[in-house]
């Protein structure tokens, strides 16, 4: 029992100021000693978050676009690379908007080995380039990370992005922007997801966050300052 209550506390000091599904809290702790090579939450007391989506693109981004210019919100994209299409080029041309590349086919980098893992950034660069996107910042899928990654990355000079506030939006059922809203922190990076998302809860959530005194920055904002990290 007094093992599971100092377990309990630990685990509250450790999620104080951070917004994590438990189970990526629980992968992450497995590699504490490779996670300082990934960026999750900046380091900083001014209170400015950062808009992320991942998996685009697809027919529901340009919906959620409009509404970032109607607030003048600033987001960044992470986009699996075998979605590109050029009609969407148009969409990351607004200097609101930034991109990242989130793997070719959203694989699960911890069931592939170092050359598999390689072959498929070799894959999504290309098709950055041929649609001349930004590929200096990449997500992996699920959140992964391992040494296999961490090495590529380091190879080939490309920053990997993480984050602290996580909508849970790929979840009807666990979504809960209150909560997101309840648990923000300067240098926060929110997860949200082109899919998963509607216009009307991201008016909702960007609403809040302004009335709650924040401001809504570029994510490379962000990135002057040094990472937090979820585990010590």
């Amino acid at each position: 029992m007094k093992k599971l209550l100092l377990l309990a506390l630990f685990s509250a000091i450790a999620f104080a100021n951070w917004h994590l599904y438990p189970s990526a809290y629980r992968y992450l702790q497995k590699r504490a000693s490779i996670i300082k090579d990934f960026y999750f939450f900046a380091n900083t007391s001014e209170p400015i978050v950062a808009l992320t989506f991942d998996d685009g693109p697809n027919r529901k981004t340009a919906k959620l676009m409009r509404v970032l210019k109607e607030y003048n919100a600033p987001a960044t994209f992470f986009l699996i690379a075998k979605n590109l299409d050029y009609k969407y080029d148009n969409l990351y041309k607004d200097e609101l908007f930034s991109v990242g590349m989130h793997t070719f086919s959203h694989k699960n980098f911890d069931k592939l080995n170092y050359a598999q893992i390689d072959r498929d950034f070799t894959k999504a660069v290309a098709l950055f380039r041929a649609h001349n996107l930004e590929h200096s910042l990449f997500r992996p899928a699920y959140g992964v990370v391992n040494k296999r990654l961490d090495a590529i990355l380091k190879k080939r000079g490309i920053k990997a992005i993480l984050w602290s506030n996580d909508t849970i939006d790929w979840s009807k059922r666990l979504k809960s922007y209150r909560s997101v809203i309840d648990n923000l922190s300067s240098g926060d990076i929110i997860l949200m997801h082109d899919h998963a998302t509607s216009p009307k809860e991201l008016r909702a959530l960007i609403v809040a966050i302004y009335a709650k005194g924040y401001k809504i920055v570029p994510l490379k904002r962000l990135l002057k300052y040094k990472s937090k990290y979820p585990i010590k």
